[in-house]
C-alpha cells in the first residue's frame, strides 16, 4: 500500500473498560436519568448543526467509580499511545446519548480558551455501551489523518457495545450521523467521554 502522507492517529482500542455487571447497571441508570440530559454543547456553546446530542455531566454515584477505573487504566493508555507519562490533575466525565439525526462535526477535544482550572486535556477515552442488539445504525468515530484533506486516510471505528477507544485529545475526529428508527431514548447510542487532564505549568 502506498503511503498517502500525513500523520496517522495514535490510538488504542480495547474492550471491558467496565465489568459486565457495572456496565449493565450504568446503562440502566443512564436510561433512568433521561429527564436530566440536556443538549450537548461545543466550545462555542450550543451549535446543533455541529453537534447534535444529549449529555449528562452530573454522574452522581457513578462519578468516582468511573474516575477510579480510568486512573487504574491510565498507565496502559499512556504506554499504548506512547505519550510522556504525566500526573493527571483531573478526570473529566460526560455521558452522551445520541439518537436519530445525532452527529458531531470535525473537532478536537482541546479547549479553545487559554485558561482552565482543571488543566489541559491530554487523553480522550470513549466507552460505548447500549442495549443489545443495537437499534441504531451509524455513529462511527472517524479519526482524521493530520496533514491530509478531511477523510483521506481516516480511520473509522464502529461504536460497538463494550468498546473503548483512546487517543490524544488534540487529534481531529468526528461522529457520523446516527439513524434510530424508533427514536426511543433507550435505543440511543450511549457513550462515556473521559478526558484526562494534565496540570498547567504556572
Amino acid at each position: 500500500m502506498t503511503d498517502e502522507g500525513g500523520l496517522s492517529p495514535p490510538l488504542f482500542v480495547t474492550s471491558s473498560f467496565l465489568p459486565a455487571q457495572e456496565r449493565d447497571e450504568m446503562l440502566r441508570w443512564a436510561i433512568d436519568q433521561q429527564a436530566a440530559f440536556s443538549p450537548a454543547k461545543t466550545n462555542h456553546g450550543l451549535q446543533p448543526t455541529a453537534r447534535n446530542a444529549l449529555c449528562l455531566r452530573d454522574l452522581g454515584p457513578w462519578a468516582e467509580r468511573l474516575r477510579a477505573h480510568a486512573l487504574a487504566q491510565l498507565p496502559e493508555w499512556m504506554a499504548q499511545l506512547r505519550v510522556t507519562p504525566f500526573v493527571p490533575s483531573h478526570i473529566e466525565l460526560e455521558l452522551v446519548a445520541q439518537n436519530d439525526g445525532a452527529h458531531f462535526a470535525i473537532h478536537s477535544d482541546t479547549y479553545s480558551t487559554s485558561q482552565s482550572a482543571m488543566g489541559d486535556r491530554m487523553i480522550s477515552a470513549i466507552y460505548y455501551f447500549h442495549d443489545a442488539p443495537a437499534r441504531f445504525t451509524g455513529g462511527l468515530l472517524r479519526l482524521h489523518k493530520v496533514g491530509m484533506p478531511a477523510g483521506v486516510g481516516a480511520i473509522d471505528i464502529s461504536p460497538d457495545h463494550d468498546r473503548l477507544v483512546v487517543f490524544p485529545s488534540w487529534w481531529p475526529h468526528e461522529v457520523s450521523r446516527i439513524s434510530c428508527e424508533s427514536g426511543a431514548f433507550e435505543d440511543s447510542r450511549f457513550s462515556l467521554n473521559c478526558w484526562v487532564h494534565r496540570a498547567r505549568n504556572r
